[in-house]
């Protein structure tokens, strides 16, 4: 990949969202190993159809892997393969690496994007570049869309430590009681936004997220 620099942006809409990826896609070179974050209905997949066709890849082919664990997609030259990754289900590492993961891995010309990474830590290894969606930004003319944040291997662990309030953008450390949002105002002022339709999934919710807490 070529030189990535911390960012952070807001994207006004799906459309963003999936350009902001075909972006980032285009800084590929094959070998880059990508951890992406981000709750239910934060936009992945929509970032992940345009992270593909930046690569090269049919991004009609792109859809959530929670199921199967992997997809593999392969760039119309061929010199270019996407593995695209979902670690929600997971319960160890070892159901990683009973499907090839570690040859995934170390294959110079695959880019490997795993969501949900934190189910099985270390299995991007040090130097994964974090993308991090969060929906329910306001922009600074009102506008509600998402916010996203890249940050390169150096500057990954002093950044996790503190991220942004998915409502209202502010910096909320991960001890706070009301993490990932800075306040319950800003929680309950999410939930709103949920009752009111203003998000959407991009994929069917199964009876297991409803049941799940991370998922709220």
């Amino acid at each position: 990949m070529n030189k990535i620099i911390s960012h952070e942006r807001f994207l006004v809409d799906a459309l963003a969202t999936e350009q902001y990826g075909c972006e980032m896609g285009r800084l590929c070179r094959g070998g880059e190993r990508i951890s992406l974050r981000g709750e239910l209905g934060a936009g992945k997949t929509t970032f992940m159809r345009g992270f593909a066709e930046g690569l090269g890849v049919d991004s009609s082919e792109v859809s959530s892997p929670t199921f199967t664990i992997l997809h593999v997609h392969e760039s119309g030259t061929g010199d270019i393969r996407l593995v695209h990754g979902d670690a929600y289900r997971l319960e160890s590492m070892e159901e990683l690496q009973e499907i090839g993961w570690e040859e995934y891995l170390l294959d110079p010309r695959t880019v490997v994007v795993l969501e949900w990474p934190e189910k099985v830590p270390g299995a991007l290894g040090s130097d994964a570049v974090v993308i991090e969606l969060m929906h329910g930004a306001v922009g600074e003319d009102g506008v509600l869309g998402r916010f996203v944040r890249c940050m390169d291997p150096v500057s990954n662990e002093a950044s996790m430590a503190a991220r942004r309030c998915p409502s209202c953008n502010k910096t909320v450390a991960e001890d706070e009681s009301s993490f990932p949002f800075c306040s319950t105002r800003c929680r309950m002022a999410d939930l709103g936004n949920w009752f009111a339709g203003n998000y959407s999934v991009s994929r069917e919710i199964e009876e297991d997220d409803l049941m799940n807490p991370d998922l709220s």
